[in-house]
């Protein structure tokens, strides 16, 4: 069990450091850094394939013990204290700073974008409120019992062949991401060895080589670079996010088995609390280098952005633990439980 916690928490810190590098790449090309178009494309592309996949596969992978073990009510609770709240939280902390400085952000923001929070997610939040209709959709569809099985697997099939073609709600990347969550419950749920699942260091290094081989081919000589999450090359995105997510599975069982890299994990363990602030610490950072430095260089402000991006939300919130206010990230009263 221990050694099965830490390659989870490993896998979910490659996959934040994707998300923080993936994001603030593309704010910075489109706020105008000086980094070739041809890279930028290729590399989001490539990125854009496996990386949010991962997440809601390793969030599948234990819905059926938390729903079993909480039942529906307190289960769907715990998401909405865990997911929703932040979620709206710092969705208004985010569009407030990005309507002060409006005048400074390509994207642009007004007040009537922070009113329809509630039902249009705002820049990368739309992940949270997906994954949160994801665990309702799984929670009531689990109350069918032994047609459960099947209603998940044809829901979610059909989602992501068909995804409902709409932002309001998430519902577009709810539907092209809801079959990879839903591998991640039915492998939890009717494969009893996957617990000693383990991915060899040759057929880890032998991955590698198939996502960046295959993923390169692909978007160099069949398709225009694009991101695959938009739903309408569903085959090729099936094809990079299983090899993606199995790569990542396999390296980090391998840093987990060998003890190395240990700040991977501890991004793991912080990477919602990561995921809410990234973009602020971030976007702070390159505006810092731009107007008070004149620096420009994109590789020294990608270093310093995903550095900041990375490590700022985690002390900000061992601060909020500290002062004893949880709110930010949490609606939870009981400190002894805040991870």
């Amino acid at each position: 069990m221990k050694h099965r916690t830490e390659w989870i928490d490993y896998a979910k810190g490659l996959g934040i450091i994707l998300v923080v590098y993936a994001h603030l790449l593309s704010s910075g090309f489109n706020a105008g850094l000086p980094i070739a178009k041809h890279f930028f494309l290729l590399s989001d592309s490539i990125v854009y394939s496996f990386h949010m996949p991962l997440f809601f596969f390793l969030a599948g992978l234990f819905a059926c013990q938390s729903l079993v073990k909480r039942g529906t009510q307190k289960f769907l609770f715990n998401k909405l204290q865990f997911i929703a709240y932040p979620y709206l939280v710092w969705s208004l902390i985010q569009g407030t700073v990005e309507l002060i400085f409006s005048n400074q952000s390509h994207r642009g923001i007004n007040v009537s974008d922070l009113l329809t929070i509630p039902y249009f997610p705002l820049a990368q939040f739309w992940f949270l409120y997906a994954i949160f209709l994801m665990y309702v959709v799984y929670a009531l569809l689990s109350m069918f019992e032994k047609y459960a099985f099947v209603l998940l697997l044809v829901v979610s099939c059909v989602l992501f062949f068909y995804p409902i073609p709409t932002e309001v709600m998430a519902l577009h990347g709810f539907s092209t991401g809801f079959l990879f969550f839903i591998l991640g419950v039915l492998l939890n749920q009717y494969a009893s060895s996957w617990r000693k699942f383990c991915v060899p260091v040759p057929i880890t290094f032998v991955l590698l080589l198939l996502l960046i081989g295959s993923a390169y081919t692909i978007f160099e000589f069949i398709l225009e670079p694009t991101r695959l999450t938009g739903g309408s090359h569903p085959v090729y995105f099936l094809f990079l996010s299983s090899v993606g997510i199995l790569f990542c599975i396999g390296l980090s069982q391998y840093f987990a088995k060998k003890k190395c890299f240990v700040f991977i994990k501890t991004l793991g363990l912080y990477s919602i609390q990561i995921y809410l602030v990234h973009m602020l610490a971030g976007v702070a950072v390159r505006m810092i280098l731009l107007n008070f430095f004149s620096i420009e260089n994109p590789v020294l402000h990608m270093i310093t952005g995903v550095s900041m991006g990375l490590f700022a939300p985690i002390m900000l919130y061992k601060i909020a633990i500290k002062v004893r206010f949880p709110y930010l990230f949490q609606l939870e009263h009981d400190l002894t439980r805040a991870k």
